[in-house]
């Protein structure tokens, strides 16, 4: 009912079902929309001219100002033909073999077989909005549509009244007779014989779809109004109908037959397709083979590839079997053909790429003075002043290279490279030193070549200097136009490097690494920590844009550096293989920044030549474009002389503060500046006086002054003299002493070279000497002026000092500090993928990038490679503004079988019907909307235009789309769905599309080109960003805030149609996220800048409870989620309810604060007393193992009933929690004894199917277990349950024990195609239970078992990973030697558990126990007479010692509760039964009367006394308790929890935040025999007592 459409002789069919004939031969109004003052759209038909026929010549559809014609040749947009498909300003328009189809996302769709049918599908937005010959879309038929206030109207002046004028198209309005019925009654005999036809039984499926009748009435006019000449082709008039009927009946879900044949209405396709009256119109394709399943339109009929097949869009050769597609990337590449690149050779396999990876050198670069990449790729601008360590061998220490970066002239931010040092060996008295001018030291000036056993430097060009070792490290430096350096380092030094370089270790995410061990936010705080001398002063962040200062040196740099990325240009053959925008982005930098613009811009060209060069591409020539005037050279002469005898006189030595050198050495000949003359830098001879003075290699000319650390500088004599601005300190401080470098040896260099806290780890390297006042021998400089001992240094990071021993988190792990420097945990931590505003992705791995399309595409997915995938993301922008960017964005999440839609602000959820069902939460935090599936993905969605992506650490590896493929290494993140890894970002971009015929996307542009009156405006709003007063000051230390600001100012320049601010907010809120992840909170938004209104929400009420947050916690108390709370979910800004201590929890259904949350009393046979009920919520972390989950809310209240009337019964209130369902339960009723309680409620227990065993006891009461539907397993935080009884408690302390597991092998290589995968999660769902955090693992191979694994490694070549964070991981793709697969292995992990406070309680004589219970889905339990012996994990034991009773239950799962713990001898001459717990997650098994292996835990049994235990995955705080019984033997009271079905009689711990599972013995008196568990304090160990056995 949202369709309308015309078809055949002249039939139509309004969107309320009216279904009439009107044969108008003009143009006519279809349906447009009528109720708003600006139409928005319209879609008017025009019939063929001269010409009785029904055909249709054109259809023009207007929306906004955006104007489509469809015509059967041709397309066109705003009278400008295109070829199809084309995507503008938010309309799609394609075609296939029989239907044009043009789609909006504004909700309108229109398809036109091209000849007489046209359909048109509307949002339901717009009913009530439309007129034309479709009706007024009111739900109502007839009404409004052909009767106007109370009168008919005919058809034909119903139609007529819908003509568009139109001067060019001469035709007659059909005649408005009143006979209509008249036909109608002259047909009726034609009519049986359409009935008979359309409702065959054939066509069955589509009656209950679809009301036949009107498509029978239409049928009936055709062959009755048909020409007589039309009598031999009886049957070709009824084709159109019967077609219409058929595409309705497909749409609206029906599966219409196979009506046509060769001579009845056929259809002829191309290729090898063939036709189908209703198929999928996602058609799938070799380079885009999942289309079909992520497809949400209707069937339709047309032409298709037959089952198991899939369209060629890479040959164009039809239909194909998927194994026969071919792979494209440069050209077209058949299976088995291999195509090479650097860093990988790749094969074609069936369309996709399998590739691997060929270990390569890594490659540092310092650029233009002030550009780094490091050798894992990281990319970031630093402006020095100061000697730097670029790279270092951290193992061997076989080199360390120091960088001299210093403002080049007085800018502080014009930098230069002004040498470079290479230390050998750690020799520092040895140091090779290559300097900008061209010369080069090794103790002396050496000339080139020159040669010593370890090295080689020559001069390849007179630009260049090399350096080559023996031990493989290259370094190149470039002299012309400025001093830039390029380092390589072999294979051999992964992973062993650092400094600015990075530890090439292949992982982007940690480059930042300061000497300290800690990462930093951003490169300022990083390059400072790597300072080789002590005295620098730290450098802070640029946060200007240099060019915004002069429109000459912006339009200058604008016109030469866009050579660069000229496409006509020579550069142009390099664009595919290397990016040139950030180079073209460094040029526009440098040009505007360097007081020397040409030298800087040229620079950048040879970097990028140089670049290109190392890729094999030649730009030859380039030079004749842009800085020609380098290829001119020119020298000088000096004074020869025969015999010198003093020390060189160069200005240079003038302005050491050393003593140059002493005389009393042999003269010398040679070339040199007469007496009283001194060589400067030109090589020519100037008297004193006019000699220039140096200062870090840079020259000062006579007379001249400078400015030197707060000093103010005049160059005189070749000599700096220096007067202070500070007022002079006469002495030191107490704890100083002062270091005066004229009475200094050689290798002490005074201040240069101090020792100081956080440059304990960083090699000095100087040539001068600083006076001044140090810290004496053994002690270091805090930097904030006082001598510590090493011991008391402070450790910093991003730009903050901490104490000792302070703690800090970052993602995940925490640091402690050391010593000065950061001992950090290495735990795998969440990944992010942040999409906001127009295209701007921020990957897993951290790589940004961004790009303009209006297609669908997968962000993330783990369908990867041949896996079969459980979830997919799709994202897809919405248009906004006139240059096409976006203002918005729908979300598609597909969870297994279920399809979430976020769009328009809201969420639809449809079931797909096929696929895994995965449990899911949605809820609202602040402003965002929150996804959290319970496979270990969270998705974030603002509403707007931001979508973050949160992938707990199990998916590493295992997923891929446009936010890559979370491994770590974000050089790879551009990889295309065919498996092959890409520089151009647009052809990775283009492979993640959903649907192969959408139009390939856009690069990155700037906006601003296109509307610079806009440009001002964006970067003054966008200054908040950068402003270093501003709100985010705080935060620039932190989070770069580059990319951020430049994405702000694109989008704000873009929004140009109306939606301005919103561009500016989404963006700036975008970074204020980034600072909220990174732990600095920011209240940006003011009443001016971005406001917030949330008194909305308060309804105009007094009770004030909604408040803005900007960064609040997403875990607070509300009905729906007592107490769920997702820890990897990062603090978001929003809107909050903030409820009164009194009312403390918020009720999301009734938006208000309430005492208590509303109640759900359940009734059950027995009777029972219902109390009042409170919620309390306990902070739990979920385990990392990938368990769905189901939250249900359920207020259970039991009374015990009692059998025994000399007991007294303690009422138990219960409060109300969280239940989790499990898998299905197949349960018998067990009976079991009790003698004084009975549970009132029972909740879904996991699947095990239990044989009714009956238990001899004195009195038995038999409960029932109620079996439940079929959820899945959970892992939901579970609150506390407690009830309430007349007790005394006393408390003891706690203690830790840690023990090492079984050897755990639940993954088979054999079975699982060669991989061995001994993960905890895979661990975790074979049943075997261990600690969430391990303290240690050990791996080893099956089949040597005494080999240790580093051994086993190193000898058989396998390539294997042994972490304690994941446990082992082994890939047959990974494998490089024989036999190319792995072999089997099994890991055991060391966990320590804290034992917990235990309850002691007392009652009256004949006891009942008050315990702590926490419910959770426990088994039935199997009860059999013999012992039961359970195999595998080994726990750590918690004993409940019994008498008469056995009792042993096994791990539950990873949320447990805590039950009722019962002891008291039950007197009783039979043998004593062993009850028997199943974990949720182990698969079902039946106890019977013989010993039944189950693989759980390790248990033994005895006759007389038992100790029962469980272990858990997660850490628990148990409480048990102990029964103080009377002499005489009383009968077994037991106390059921709510939740659990079957006698609990166990101590099953519960989940708290800390998460390391522990247990601890309570002892009873037995009655028959007595045995104890001894504690071994020296290892750490219990030691069971189990009859003789011990363990």
């Amino acid at each position: 009912n949202s369709i309308c459409s015309m078809w055949g002789n002249f039939h139509f069919k309004t969107f309320d079902g009216d279904v009439y004939q009107f044969p108008g031969t003009c143009e006519y109004n279809l349906v447009s929309d009528c109720q708003s003052l600006i139409r928005q759209f319209s879609v008017h038909v025009k019939r063929t001219e001269h010409s009785t026929g029904p055909n249709i010549s054109r259809v023009s559809i207007t929306i906004n100002d955006i104007g489509v014609e469809l015509t059967e040749k041709q397309v066109t947009v705003n009278g400008k033909k295109v070829t199809l498909p084309v995507h503008v300003a938010g309309i799609l328009v394609e075609e296939n073999t029989i239907y044009t189809r043009l789609y909006s996302k504004m909700g309108i769709t229109v398809k036109w077989n091209k000849e007489d049918a046209v359909m048109v599908e509307l949002d339901s937005k717009y009913s009530n909005r439309t007129c034309g010959l479709c009706g007024d879309f009111n739900g109502v038929p007839v009404y409004s549509e052909f009767i106007e206030s109370g009168r008919k109207v005919g058809y034909a002046e119903f139609g007529n009244m819908h003509r568009v004028p139109n001067p060019t198209h001469a035709c007659k309005d059909p005649f408005e007779t009143d006979d209509e019925q008249n036909v109608e009654n002259k047909c009726e005999k034609f009519q049986a014989d359409c009935a008979d036809l359309l409702k065959d039984e054939k066509w069955s499926s589509c009656s209950w779809v679809l009301n036949s009748e009107p498509y029978i009435k239409a049928c009936t006019n055709d062959i009755c109004l048909r020409q007589p000449e039309d009598e031999d082709t009886d049957t070709s008039v009824l084709c159109a109908t019967l077609s219409e009927y058929s595409r309705q009946c497909s749409h609206a879900g029906g599966t219409p037959p196979s009506w046509r044949t060769a001579n009845f209405c056929a259809v002829t396709c191309p290729y090898n397709m063939v036709h189908s009256e209703s198929g999928s119109p996602c058609m799938d394709t070799c380079s885009h083979k999942d289309t079909n399943t992520l497809c949400e339109e209707h069937n339709i009929d047309g032409c298709f590839c037959p089952p198991g097949t899939v369209f060629d869009d890479i040959s164009n050769t039809g239909c194909i079997p998927a194994e026969k597609c071919q792979c494209k990337h440069d050209r077209i590449y058949s299976t088995g053909e291999i195509l090479r690149k650097d860093e990988e050779e790749c094969i074609c396999a069936e369309g996709n790429w399998i590739c691997t990876s060929i270990p390569g050198p890594g490659l540092c670069t310092v650029e233009e003075g002030s550009h780094f990449t490091t050798f894992d790729g990281k990319e970031f601008t630093f402006h020095g002043d100061c000697n730097y360590v670029l790279s270092k061998d951290c193992k061997e220490s076989r080199f360390i290279i120091l960088g001299q970066i210093v403002p080049c002239f007085t800018h502080q931010t014009d930098t230069c490279l002004k040498s470079v040092v290479v230390l050998f060996n750690n020799d520092m008295k040895n140091a090779l030193i290559i300097k900008a001018d061209g010369t080069v030291q090794h103790n002396a000036d050496v000339t080139l070549p020159y040669m010593t056993a370890d090295f080689m430097v020559f001069m390849p060009s007179s630009f260049h200097i090399m350096l080559q070792t023996s031990f493989g490290l290259q370094v190149q430096i470039q002299l012309v136009p400025l001093m830039q350096v390029y380092i390589t380092v072999d294979q051999s030094f992964q992973g062993k490097t650092c400094g600015i370089c990075g530890n090439f270790n292949k992982v982007l995410s940690d480059d930042l690494k300061t000497p300290q061990g800690v990462v930093e936010g951003t490169p300022v705080s990083f390059v400072n920590a790597w300072k080789a001398q002590s005295n620098c002063p730290d450098r802070t962040e640029r946060m200007d844009d240099p060019c915004s200062y002069s429109s000459d040196s912006e339009h200058f740099a604008e016109h030469w550096c866009s050579k660069m990325k000229d496409k006509k240009s020579l550069f142009a053959k390099c664009h595919a293989t290397v990016n040139p925008d950030s180079y073209y982005k460094r040029c526009k930098y440098s040009s505007c920044t360097c007081e020397k613009s040409e030298d800087c811009l040229c620079t950048v060209f040879s970097s990028y030549s140089r670049a290109c060069a190392a890729k094999g591409i030649f730009l030859q020539g380039w030079r004749e474009i842009v800085c020609e005037k380098y290829t001119e050279n020119c020298p000088a002469s000096q004074n020869y002389s025969y015999q010198l005898q003093s020390c060189q006189r160069t200005c240079l030595s003038l302005a050491s503060e050393r003593q140059s050198c002493s005389v009393d050495f042999v003269p010398v000949d040679g070339c040199a500046c007469p007496e009283g003359l001194y060589q400067d830098e030109k090589g020519l001879c100037v008297p004193m006086e006019k000699c220039p003075c140096y200062h870090n290699g840079q020259k000062i000319n006579p007379g001249k002054s400078v400015t030197i650390r707060d000093e103010h500088c005049v160059c005189m004599n070749g000599k700096l003299h220096c007067r202070s601005w500070k007022t002079q300190t006469l002495g030191c401080s107490s704890t100083k002493i002062f270091f005066n470098c004229s009475t200094a040896a050689p290798d002490e260099h005074g201040l240069e070279c101090a020792k100081t806290c956080l440059q304990q780890e960083v090699d000095c390297f100087s040539l001068d000497c600083q006076s001044g006042c140090q810290c004496p021998s053994g002690l270091l400089d805090d930097a904030r002026g006082h001598c510590v001992k090493p011991d008391n240094c402070p450790c910093k990071h991003d730009g903050q000092f901490y104490a000792p021993g302070s703690k800090i988190t970052i993602d995940c792990n925490k640091c402690t500090c050391r010593r000065g420097n950061w001992k950090c945990t290495h735990y795998k931590c969440p990944g992010i993928c942040t999409i906001y505003g127009s295209g701007h992705y921020r990957t897993f791995d951290q790589q940004t990038f961004g790009f303009r399309g209006d297609c669908s595409y997968i962000a993330a997915q783990n369908k990867c490679g041949n896996k079969t995938g459980t979830f997919h993301v799709i994202t897809e922008n919405m248009p906004c503004g006139t240059t096409g960017t976006t203002c918005s964005k729908a979300v598609k999440i597909l969870l297994g079988r279920t399809l979430l839609l976020l769009s328009d602000g809201t969420v639809t959820v449809t079931d797909t019907g096929s696929g895994p069902e995965i449990k899911y939460t949605e809820r609202n935090v602040g402003m965002y909307l929150v996804i959290d599936a319970n496979i270990g993905l969270t998705v974030l969605w603002d509403h707007k235009t931001t979508v973050r992506i949160i992938l707990q650490p199990q998916h590493m590896e295992d997923v891929c789309g446009l936010c890559g493929n979370f491994n770590g290494n974000a050089k790879d993140d551009f990889t295309t769905r065919g498996n092959l890894p890409t520089p151009n970002i647009m052809e990775f971009v283009d492979s993640w599309k959903v649907s192969s015929n959408c139009p390939d996307a856009k690069p990155d542009f700037n906006p601003c080109f296109e509307t610079p009156n806009r440009e001002t405006w964006a970067k003054i709003q966008c200054s908040i960003i950068k402003d270093i007063k501003g709100p985010f000051k705080d935060c620039h230390n932190k989070v770069d805030q580059n990319p951020f600001y430049e994405n702000c100012v694109k989008d704000s320049c873009a929004c140009d149609t109306g939606g301005d601010c919103e561009c500016l907010c989404t963006a700036v809120a975008a970074y204020a996220q980034a600072c909220n992840e990174a732990g600095v909170c920011v209240n940006w938004r003011t009443p001016e800048i971005c406001p917030v209104y949330c008194d909305y929400y308060n309804n105009g009420t007094d009770d004030c409870t909604w408040h803005y947050s900007p960064c609040h916690t997403p875990c607070y108390k509300t009905c729906l989620n007592p107490n769920t709370c997702n820890n990897s979910l990062p603090n978001l800004e929003g809107c909050y309810p903030k409820c009164p201590e009194d009312k403390p929890i918020f009720d999301e259904k009734n938006q208000i604060c309430v005492e208590e949350c509303p109640v759900i009393t359940t009734s059950t046979s027995s009777p029972i007393t219902t109390t009042s009920t409170k919620p309390t919520t306990t902070e739990s972390t979920t385990s990392s193992t990938p368990i769905p989950t189901t939250t249900t809310k359920s207020t259970t209240t039991t009374t015990p009933e009692s059998t025994t009337s000399s007991t007294p019964i303690p009422t138990t209130t219960m409060k109300p929690m969280t239940t989790t369902t499990t898998p299905e339960s197949t349960t018998s009723s067990t009976s079991i004894p009790t003698t004084t309680t009975k549970p009132t409620t029972t909740t879904p227990t996991p699947e095990s199917n239990t044989s009714s065993t009956l238990i001899p006891t004195t009195t038995t009461k038999p409960t029932t277990t109620t079996p439940t539907p079929e959820p899945t397993t959970s892992s939901t935080p579970i609150p506390t349950t407690t009830p309430f009884s007349s007790t005394t408690a006393e408390t003891t302390s706690p203690c830790i024990i840690c023990e090492w597991s079984d050897w755990i092998n639940v993954y088979n290589p054999a079975l699982g195609g060669y991989d061995d995968l001994e993960t905890y999660g895979n661990i975790a769902g074979s049943g075997i239970k261990i600690c969430e955090q391990p303290e240690h693992i050990e791996c080893r191979a099956v089949g040597a078992p005494h080999m240790r694994f580093e051994d086993y490694i190193q000898s058989t070549n396998q390539v294997a990973q042994c972490n304690v964070s994941y446990g082992l991981m082994c890939k047959k793709n990974k494998q490089t030697h024989r036999p190319y697969k792995c072999v089997d292995y099994e890991i055991r992990v060391y966990c320590c558990y804290i034992c917990s406070t235990t309850t002691k309680s007392t009652t009256s004589p004949t006891p009942i126990p008050t315990t702590t219970t926490k419910p959770t889905t426990t088994t039935e339990s199997t009860t059999s007479s013999t012992p039961t012996p359970t195999t595998t994990t080994k726990p750590t034991m918690k004993p409940t010692t019994t008498t008469a009773s056995t009792t042993s239950s096994t791990p539950t799962p990873a949320t447990t509760t805590k039950p009722t713990t019962t002891t008291g001898p039950t007197p009783s001459s039979a043998p004593t039964p062993t009850t028997s717990m199943k974990p949720t997650t182990t698969t079902g098994s039946t106890s019977s009367s013989t010993p039944t292996p189950t693989t759980t835990t390790k248990l033994a049994t005895t006759t007389g006394s038992t100790t029962s235990f469980t272990p858990t995955a997660t850490t628990t705080k148990p409480t048990t308790t102990e029964s103080t019984t009377s002499p005489t033997p009383t009968p077994a009271t037991t106390t059921k929890p709510t939740t659990t079905t079957g006698p609990t009689t166990s101590s099953t711990p519960t989940p708290t935040t800390t998460m390391k599972p522990t247990m601890k013995p309570t002892t009873t008196t037995a009655s028959t025999t007595s045995h104890k568990a001894y504690h071994n304090n020296r290892t750490k160990h219990i030691i069971y007592p189990f009859t003789d056995n011990y363990h």
